[in-house]
């Protein structure tokens, strides 16, 4: 029996999509479920499974086509009779074959199950793998899991997916290859012969592009030891919204530093609590979202956009919150009338759209219609930013690592806990005075937290 496979809709406002990649070639197996290619709208990149198992047939674009939703793109046939022609259709990329690649390309680190009788690592949870700058489908996740493939075997597995991520496919080429050879199987070699290129990781070289097809430049380096790199796709969509919104608007950007004191202690007092309610941690981040909503009940004029000469005020708070992606950017999901949430309501929905973002589960609709935007980059240390607003919007609020530092409270020197937010707005709407207002509203909602405020 032949299933047709069509192109999703991926939202109600989306009408077509990019074929980005094939993970999969006429004539192989595939299983229900198992991704088999990845797409790109103009919001985000999404990878799309097989409606059944059987063997793909036939493929009806190539990579790079942009394709109405609902269009016939390719066809598997369930009863397992492969097509004997090579396919007409533009061809895709093909995956590495499963034939057996060299094992000093992928070597299984000494520590876990290599044919030597050494007992395996626990495979890796998915916070171990986000805090390793990495970013695994579920599928692979599994596979780790079944295995007990630890982190840092896991780390060592080079990608052929988008970004550099590890498709099925990949895992079961290093497994077929796992102790095929001495696990000492030297890697010194390919470090010192480019010593230019700086590694992401000492068990394999970085990965972080396709493959370049003919109309792209090189990715080889040049006698001059440079090389060009073609931008992908969602890279060339963040370097022209970004480039647009500095022509759009004005930024002004103003800065306060917060006491995190009483927030620290709170989150203290409840997090194991949080946690074994929840099943994830309770970070501080949805306190300050919580903290940005409220301010923007208070100064409704911030949660607006401009069309012409007109501000179009907007009842409800669609707040963005942005999310790397590791090396391969980063992305926006949107918690939708999020003033009708408390703090456990804010951390569900954050946790759920970040995940669902690093593991391209996100439809169009998530990341679109947004009235404001909080980012955080410090989780990674960052003291100030001053981030670009992300249009239409016309403020986006951005928080500084929370660090211990000596100040003066009361005419004597205290230690309290304190990050810097800073707020880039639309100086076309959004005067000084404004922006001040709001940042201080939400520097004294954090600071005067309710320390008797329970949970749930």
């Amino acid at each position: 029996m032949k299933v047709d496979m069509v192109m999703p809709q991926m939202g109600e406002s989306i009408a077509e999509a990019t074929i980005s990649r094939w993970l999969k070639s006429p004539g192989e197996a595939v299983e229900k479920d198992e991704i088999i290619l990845e797409i790109s709208t103009d919001k985000v990149d999404s990878e799309i499974p097989a409606p059944a198992a059987g063997t793909l047939a036939e493929v009806l674009f190539g990579e790079g086509d942009v394709v109405p939703v609902k269009e016939k793109i390719a066809t598997i046939d369930t009863d397992g009779e492969a097509a004997a022609a090579a396919p007409s259709a533009p061809a895709a990329t093909p995956e590495p074959e499963s034939t057996p690649q060299p094992a000093a390309a992928q070597p299984a680190p000494a520590s876990s199950t290599n044919g030597n009788g050494a007992a395996p690592t626990a495979a890796p949870t998915r916070e171990q793998l986000q805090s390793a700058g990495r970013f695994y489908s579920p599928v692979v996740r599994s596979l780790a899991e079944k295995h007990g493939i630890d982190l840092a075997e896991l780390a060592a597995i080079q990608g052929s997916g988008q970004g550099g991520r590890v498709t099925k496919q990949d895992f079961m080429n290093y497994l077929n290859n796992r102790g095929s050879q001495p696990a000492a199987a030297p890697q010194a070699a390919p470090t010192q012969a480019a010593p230019a290129q700086p590694s992401t990781s000492a068990a394999q070289p970085p990965v972080e592009y396709k493959a370049p097809t003919p109309d792209m430049p090189s990715t080889e380096w040049g006698p001059d030891g440079t090389k060009v790199v073609p931008m992908d796709n969602m890279r060339q969509l963040i370097a022209d919204h970004m480039v647009r919104s500095k022509h759009t608007s004005p930024h002004v950007y103003s800065v306060q530093e917060v006491d995190c004191s009483r927030i620290s202690e709170w989150r203290a007092r409840y997090k194991n609590e949080f946690k074994k309610k929840e099943g994830f941690g309770l970070s501080f981040t949805p306190f300050f979202l919580e903290a940005a909503i409220r301010g923007l009940l208070q100064f409704p004029l911030i949660n607006s956009s401009v069309d012409g000469n007109k501000v179009i005020m907007k009842r409800n708070i669609n707040l963005g919150c942005a999310v790397a992606l590791g090396n391969s950017g980063l992305i926006v999901p949107v918690i939708k009338r999020a003033e009708e949430r408390n703090l456990v309501g804010i951390s569900r929905a954050l946790m759920d759209l970040a995940m669902r973002a690093r593991d391209k589960k996100l439809l169009p609709d998530e990341v679109m219609g947004g009235t404001f935007t909080v980012t955080n980059p410090g989780v990674f240390g960052t003291m100030i930013g001053t981030p670009i607003i992300n249009q239409p919007q016309l403020a986006i609020l951005c928080l500084g690592a929370i660090k211990k530092r000596p100040v003066v409270i009361d005419d004597m020197i205290a230690i309290r806990e304190i990050c810097y937010l800073t707020l880039s707005y639309d100086h076309r709407i959004i005067d000084g005075s404004l922006g001040g207002q709001y940042l201080a509203f939400v520097r004294e909602y954090i600071e005067n937290w309710d320390m008797d405020r329970p949970l749930y």
